[in-house]
């Protein structure tokens, strides 16, 4: 079982303004920085597609492994027409 992290919400401030306050910048949001070779160790690896389900408190972070095709068995997808 991997460790646990503890982590700080931090903020990001937009670099772009908005046309509802032209003359101020917008709101910082909270911010959440995550990186380490933990990631890759839990099987985050670099390129990898992320869900993310959000509830209140809680993020679940899972990797989307890509489908895989189901390629038929030759033995059975081929019938013989001579019998």
């Amino acid at each position: 079982m991997m460790n646990s992290r503890r982590l700080t919400v931090s903020y990001q401030t937009p670099n772009t303004y908005h046309r509802e306050w032209p003359h101020r910048p917008l709101p910082a949001k909270p911010f959440l920085r995550l990186q380490g070779r933990w990631l890759d160790e839990a099987g985050f690896a670099i390129g990898a597609q992320v869900s993310v389900q959000v509830m209140p408190g809680r993020l679940v972070l899972e990797v989307i492994e890509p489908e895989r095709t189901v390629e038929p068995d030759v033995k059975y997808a081929r019938r013989s027409t001579a019998d």
